[in-house]
This record gives structure tokens, sequence and C-alpha cells, in this order.
């Protein structure tokens, strides 16, 4: 069976492309056929480069199954603002019959923050998909404080994912030293994430936080890539190769 991830949320900053990086480094250190695609309105104004770019004007029922029938797991992140333009689409075309039809499970992720405003999204998506989907809610922390959590667990959106069995995953904040090192780098993190020897170039600090990541989405992998996980590679620790100084 394939495997289609939907990444949305069209309240900024929810940390859709980090997320959409980590889950295909995972894939990648399993060496798990997949495709990871964003979904964008107008393709001539981007300049992304570390996934493919899906024209949303030119989206048709077709040409979605043609993707997903290439490869065992097909990610789709959808862009800031573009969520409802999707979800209508999803409806309108009732793109769920397709994907039933071809053997394809779908999982939607909604990366969400402390702001209650991100949780709209997670209502909205609840209303469109029901239960033709699986739902992951990635939850980007913002701060040091316990109290994100909290403003979470008190929310309506909470008890519709409640109802729907959602899964939920905590991504760390990449913190002051990791973000100084990018910079310094001229690095953006989505670069930093797929770099396969980030262990040499960003330090400990980014180790550290890359692996528990990779932890995280490994404890989620049966719920997010079911029976297409086809792994064909050992994955290995991420580390910070030492230095031996010899003498002369």
């Amino acid at each position: 069976m394939k495997k289609l991830i939907l990444i949305q949320n069209d309240y900024p900053s929810t940390g859709k492309s980090t997320l959409s990086q980590c889950f295909s480094r995972y894939l990648s250190q399993y060496g798990v056929q997949h495709r990871l695609l964003k979904l964008v309105d107008d393709i001539d104004a981007c300049e992304e480069e570390e996934s493919d770019l899906l024209d949303g004007s030119l989206l048709t029922t077709r040409s979605l199954m043609e993707i997903v029938n290439q490869h065992s797991v097909t990610m789709l992140e959808i862009s800031t603002g573009m969520s409802e333009f999707f979800m209508k689409f999803y409806h309108n075309h009732q793109v769920s019959h397709s994907l039933q039809a071809a053997g394809v499970a779908t999982s939607v992720v909604l990366p969400v923050t402390s702001e209650s405003d991100s949780f709209d999204a997670v209502i909205e998506a609840a209303e469109v998909y029901s239960d033709e989907v699986e739902y992951l809610i990635a939850h980007l922390i913002t701060s040091s404080y316990e109290d994100d959590d909290k403003i979470w667990d008190r929310s309506y959106a909470a008890r519709v994912m409640d109802m729907f069995e959602a899964v939920e995953l905590h991504i760390p904040e990449i913190g002051f030293q990791i973000e100084m090192e990018l910079r310094a780098q001229h690095k953006e993190l989505s670069e930093a994430i797929m770099d396969p020897e980030c262990g040499n170039h960003y330090g400990k600090d980014f180790i550290k936080w890359i692996n528990r990541i990779m932890g995280q989405v490994d404890s989620a992998r049966q719920f997010l890539f079911g029976e297409a996980f086809k792994p064909t590679t050992k994955p290995k620790i991420e580390t910070k190769k030492r230095t031996v100084a010899r003498a002369l």
C-alpha cells in the first residue's frame, strides 16, 4: 500500500517545512522510496530548491494520482495560504475515492504552536477530511515553559483530535546556538536538515536536536508511513567526528 502525507496549516511559522524535511531525512536514512513536493500558488514567484514544486493552478485529480502512484511515500507540503484551496479541491473532486481505489492511505499532519489561532486549521481539516484520513498533531515548541501543552489540551481542537485518535509529536525548538551557527554559515534550516554531513558542519547542539526529532518520527513511524515503509538500508546515528591531532 502506498502512502500520501499532507502537511498543512495556513497559520504562519508552524514548522511545515521543518517537518517535511525531517520526514524526508528519516526516510532517506532508511532508503525508503519517497518524494517530497510543495504545493504553491505561483510557481514562477518561488525560489525553492529543497523540494519539488507543484503548481496549484495545474492540479487535477489525475495529475495528483500520477505523482502518488510513482512512489511508496508521497509527502505534500501545502504552502501557507493554500490549505483552503487544496481542501476544496479534495472535496469537490472526491479525491478520497480515487486514493482509496488506488490503495493509497492518507495521513494529515497538522503542525501547531502555542498560539491558539494555529488550532483553527485543525478544526477546518477535520471538517473536510473527516474519518477518511489519519491525523497527526505536531507541536512546535515555542518556549521553555510547559504552558504550550496546557493551551492545546484545553482547546476544542484537542477534543476533536481525541475523537479521531490523532497521534502527537513534539518538535523541540532549534535554540539560540543552532540559530547562530546557521547564520554564521549562511544556511537555511532546511538545508542543514538534509545535509548528510550535518554532524561535521553544524556542531553538537544541532546533532542532539536532529537526533531528538528522528526519535520522535521513529516513534510514529507505523502511523505515518504504514506498510509503505520498506527500508533498504540501516540508519546511522549522527555524531560529530572528533579531530585527532597528529605530531609532525
